[in-house]
């Protein structure tokens, strides 16, 4: 059950404004009271200002409660509307709890740690065209010592949804929700797959799947904040869920009976799910690590690393070197990790 206690009401501030495309934006809440007035703010001083903004408490155990409730009623914008959870939904719960209650032109996901660029949403629509259903930003990684640095997944550019699938697949564009702007007519109707840790990726495989045109710009528009203690970085992903993501992409794509390259960049897809499960379960070490390793070893079969050598060979020689050398392999990874993010 959801419980509003901030109503929306029309909003009108430039001119021009109803002739503006509009947009929602989400903001699911769990745990981020520190973080999320931030998040919010960066929201309310768009430049495009044709928005409204859904927060969602996923009735977060910290104080974000009243952090948000006293923010708002300082604010007072009549753009945003405020609901609770009256049990947690998680992260796709939430966001497609939100997704059923918005009737915008077009949709955007930001998570209650990080902000978007003042220009987020004027730089994304500017970018789309006619036929563009999806459109895809660079970001900034905000890291835990202060310092953060631009990152880029995918060549600037206009793709088909079918090569920015597979490109996705092949993790040569991003799998992310919250770099996005996604247009409402195409995504109607679709949902965050109840996937732990990989529902971002779920839903923008089927978000291209529909898309008549995605376009990626190099504009860094998005802070991504290294959380340790976010279910990114702070949970292992069960393998059954790993398992039941790899089948959600085979019947989402239908790469599985596609052309060569199309079977190679599922390989990829599988096996950086199972490189990425195996690694969360090496830097946080749960009691079933060796379990859970050997589990994430026998998923990546010498088939599909031959599969994947073919369009991921970094993955592939990854991969079938957590296959034979687990502990080396863990050992690079935590230097890795240490060194890139600081965790």
């Amino acid at each position: 059950m959801i419980v509003a206690v901030i109503p929306m009401e029309p909003h009108i501030k430039e001119s021009g404004f109803m002739n503006s495309p509009s947009v929602a934006v989400i903001l699911p809440v769990y745990n981020t009271a520190r973080t999320v007035v931030r998040s919010i703010d960066s929201i309310l001083h768009q430049t495009h200002t044709n928005f409204e903004l859904v927060i969602i408490n996923d009735s977060s155990p910290d104080d974000a409660d009243r952090v948000i409730r006293q923010h708002l009623e300082q604010t007072n914008d009549s753009r945003v509307r405020y609901v609770v959870n009256e049990h947690n939904l998680g992260l796709a719960g939430s966001r497609n709890r939100g997704l059923r209650t918005v009737s915008s032109d077009w949709v955007a996901f930001l998570d209650s740690d990080d902000v978007f660029h003042p220009e987020f949403l004027e730089k994304m629509l500017a970018s789309a065209g006619p036929a563009t259903d999806v459109v895809v930003c660079s970001h900034d990684v905000l890291y835990p010592d202060g310092t953060h640095r631009y990152r880029s997944r995918g060549r600037p550019g206009r793709y088909t949804g079918n090569q920015a699938m597979a490109l996705l697949m092949k993790d040569e564009m991003t799998p992310y929700a919250w770099d996005k702007l996604f247009r409402s007519s195409s995504i109607r109707g679709l949902e965050f797959p109840l996937l732990n840790r990989v529902e971002d990726a779920g839903f923008s495989i089927a978000a291209y799947e529909r898309a008549r045109e995605v376009v990626c710009i190099e504009d860094s528009l998005h802070l991504y904040s290294v959380n340790p203690q976010s279910i990114t970085w702070g949970s292992v992903p069960p393998i059954l869920e790993s398992y039941r993501f790899v089948e959600f992409l085979k019947e989402t794509t239908r790469a599985h009976e596609g052309s060569p390259s199309e079977k190679n960049a599922l390989a990829a897809a599988w096996i950086l799910t199972f490189l990425n499960s195996a690694q969360a379960a090496l830097r946080l070490t749960p009691p079933d690590v060796d379990h859970h390793i050997r589990e994430c070893q026998d998923a990546m079969t010498f088939t599909l690393l031959r599969r994947c050598l073919m369009a991921r060979p970094d993955y592939a020689l990854a991969g079938l070197l957590l296959k034979t050398s687990p502990l080396l392999y863990g050992m690079l990874y935590k230097e890795f990790v240490r060194r890139r993010y600081g965790i």
